[in-house]
């Protein structure tokens, strides 16, 4: 992760704004998801499992968006297990 100040306000709260692209509506769609920062990894954490929206449209297009209280990004999300 190379942006600074985005890291600084990851640092400091549990939530943001995730964008991702609709499945089917092909529409960027934002929703607010908790995360984990762990070092230079930001993990995002589906609170239903693999039956959040969310988390199926990134399935089907890894590019993200993140906004941490105005601070934005781009990213492309890697599955872990």
């Amino acid at each position: 992760m190379k942006h600074d100040e985005l890291k600084t306000r990851l640092s400091r709260y549990r939530q943001i704004n995730l964008s991702v692209t609709g499945r089917k509506s092909g529409r960027a769609i934002s929703i607010p998801v908790w995360f984990a920062l762990d070092g230079e990894k930001l993990y995002l954490l589906p609170v239903r499992g693999a039956a959040t929206q969310w988390y199926k449209n990134l399935l089907q297009n890894p590019q993200i968006a993140v906004d941490a209280r105005g601070e934005q990004a781009k990213f492309r999300a890697a599955l872990t297990m």
